[in-house]
């Protein structure tokens, strides 16, 4: 099922709102640390930055839901894009779980490993993303 454009533009926005917060987080927490008195602190806008970022995030949740019931399942049905809807699938649900455990860390140790992750498969997303939106396979075998 094709989307809509009002949904599309939706998808859209919620998901460079969730990529481009998380990027900002990002720069904003290793590369603006401001120099205080008392030593190393984080930007200002960091939290903010973040604070967004769990905005978009539960936006995302809930576009993913809307997306299952009337794209996701449609589409696997059909049986088109299915190796690039699977692999956005499994890269969202990897950024369900790591956010989750960022916010609830299983322990300290395991709180840089998660975050590296999360991150890094977050900055990532946008490749599959566009191969998934704008790669038309040929009719022979359906991705």
């Amino acid at each position: 099922m094709r989307l809509t454009h009002p949904i599309r533009l939706t998808l859209y926005v919620i998901g460079i709102g969730l990529w481009l917060t998380g990027a900002l987080w990002l720069a904003f927490h290793y590369f603006m640390m401001q120099q205080t008195a008392f030593g190393p602190s984080p930007h200002p806008l960091e939290h903010w930055w973040l604070s967004l970022h769990g905005l978009f995030a539960f936006l995302s949740l809930w576009m993913f839901g809307w997306l299952w019931g009337r794209h996701i399942i449609w589409g696997w049905k059909a049986g088109r894009h299915r190796i690039t809807g699977g692999l956005l699938f499994l890269l969202l649900l990897e950024l369900v779980v790591s956010g989750y455990l960022l916010y609830y860390p299983p322990g300290d140790s395991a709180l840089p490993i998660i975050a590296v992750l999360h991150w890094s498969v977050g900055l990532s997303l946008l490749l599959p993303f566009l191969v998934h939106r704008f790669w038309r396979p040929s009719k022979k075998g359906r991705a």
